[in-house]
Formats: structure tokens, C-alpha cells, sequence
């Protein structure tokens, strides 16, 4: 009787777990505060805000950049370049930034002072996002995966991200925000809210009013950008070329 009972509760929390990986979650619109200039042409691929400023990661070989930009001006206050690389994803950990490159398998770290290089990591395969949750890094490859990484910048964890129950792949630029994982996907206008623990996408950020008030005329222009103030509560939000970061609330 008490196996029989186990049986049934074991079935119970099965379907009842299921069931919560295929439902549709919410979608919302993001509200636009303001548009920040922005240079049109940075190929963003990170964002970050840090004591008052924001940090943008700009990739292409030959025109990748570290930089510092005054988000109430939209000037860029401090730029390094980094011809050598295509660089991709960046962020924050133990006073330092560190910026994925796409194919070259390095995360270079850089003093967030000056932009001075302090060495770098190495890994296995393409970067695209990164972010960190204050212990460990979070990193993406284009795949439907999300690798978390100890601050040696080893694999720990490998999670699927999954939405309805589905696997959702070409996760791109990451944004860690009050235990959630903010991810854009490549040539996709929406914003997705993951639990890191699971992978189930728990939420749709519908930023397609933010690609319109853009007003690019290439498709290549995505969305891919995303840093939170947590003083504020406020999303800064650009893409690639774009004339703007908005910031919205959600």
C-alpha cells in the first residue's frame, strides 16, 4: 500500500512538473523611460552597468572594443580596442570585466580602472554571452545551454534552457538579475527570463517596440544588449549598430 501511495505521489510531481515545462509563459512589453544615443557603429555583443556607468563589449574582427559609456549622455568615456579578436559577451566578477572572443577560446580579463589586461581564461569551443551571479560564471555558445562556470572558469554545470518544453537554442548575450537569467537569442526580438536552476523560461520581454522606435533598416541590427541597475530596478537595453540604448522598465 505504501509503495502504491509512493507510485502515485511520484506520478503526481512528474506530470505536475511537466506540465509546468510546457506551459506558455507570460509575455510583457517593456516601457521605455528614455533613448541614449548610441554609436551605430559598435556591434554590440555585452552590456553592463556598474557604479554608474555602463560597459559595452563590441565585437568584429578588426573593430572589437572594451568600452565606457555615460548613460546619461551617451558619450563614450573610455575605449580599448582589440583588433585580434571577434570579441563577444562581458561581465563583471572580483573587480574585474571579462570579455568572451567568439572562436579564439580566450576570456580576457582587464582592470576595470583603467581597461589594463590581467591575463586571461581559456576554453573550449565558441563564447557568446556571459554574466556572473557573484560566485560563478554564466556562459552561453550559441547552443540551447547554459554553462556555469567556477571562477577558474570551469565547466560545473551544463543546463539546457527549455521554452514550453522546447529547447531554446542561439542563446546569446546573458544578464544575471535577482537569481534570474536574462538571455537575448540570436535574430530573435525577444528577451527571456530563465531559471537558472532549470532552464525553464519563465518569461517573455516582447522588445519588438524597442526594434521598431530603433528604426534600423538592416536586419543584422538585432537585439543584443542588456544590463540592470540595481539601484534603479531599470533595464538598459540596445543591439548591434543600433541608434539607441533604451531604458525600460519591465
Amino acid at each position: 500500500m505504501k509503495y502504491l501511495l509512493f507510485q502515485l505521489v511520484a506520478l503526481f510531481l512528474f506530470v505536475a512538473v511537466s506540465a509546468q515545462s510546457k506551459s506558455v509563459p507570460p509575455q510583457i512589453q517593456p516601457r521605455i523611460l528614455r533613448a541614449i544615443p548610441h554609436d551605430t557603429k559598435a556591434f554590440t555583443q555585452g552590456l553592463l552597468w556598474h557604479k554608474g556607468s555602463l560597459y559595452e563589449s563590441t565585437g568584429l574582427y578588426g573593430q572589437s572594443s572594451l568600452r565606457c559609456i555615460d548613460p546619461t549622455t551617451g558619450a563614450i568615456t573610455k575605449n580599448s580596442p582589440v583588433p585580434e579578436v571577434f570579441a563577444e559577451g562581458l561581465c563583471l566578477m572580483d573587480s574585474l570585466l571579462v570579455q568572451l572572443t567568439w572562436k579564439e577560446g580566450a576570456a580576457i580579463k582587464y582592470s576595470i580602472a583603467d581597461f589594463s589586461m590581467r591575463g586571461s581564461f581559456s576554453y573550449a569551443g565558441e563564447g557568446w554571452g556571459l554574466t556572473s551571479n557573484g560566485s560563478s560564471f554564466i556562459m552561453s555558445n550559441g547552443t540551447d545551454t547554459l554553462y556555469t562556470r567556477n571562477r577558474h572558469f570551469s565547466v560545473t554545470r551544463k543546463t539546457p534552457v527549455t521554452l514550453s518544453g522546447i529547447p531554446l537554442t542561439a542563446l546569446n548575450e546573458l544578464e544575471y538579475v535577482k537569481g534570474m537569467v536574462y538571455a537575448n537569442v540570436w535574430f530573435n526580438n525577444n528577451i527571456y527570463a530563465i531559471q537558472p536552476s532549470t532552464g525553464v523560461v519563465v518569461r517573455i520581454i516582447d522588445c519588438s517596440a524597442l526594434v521598431k522606435e530603433n528604426g534600423s533598416g538592416s536586419d543584422q541590427d538585432v537585439l543584443n544588449g542588456i544590463a540592470h541597475n540595481d539601484a534603479t530596478g531599470t533595464f538598459y537595453i540596445t543591439g548591434k549598430n543600433w541608434r539607441y540604448i533604451f531604458e525600460v522598465r519591465l
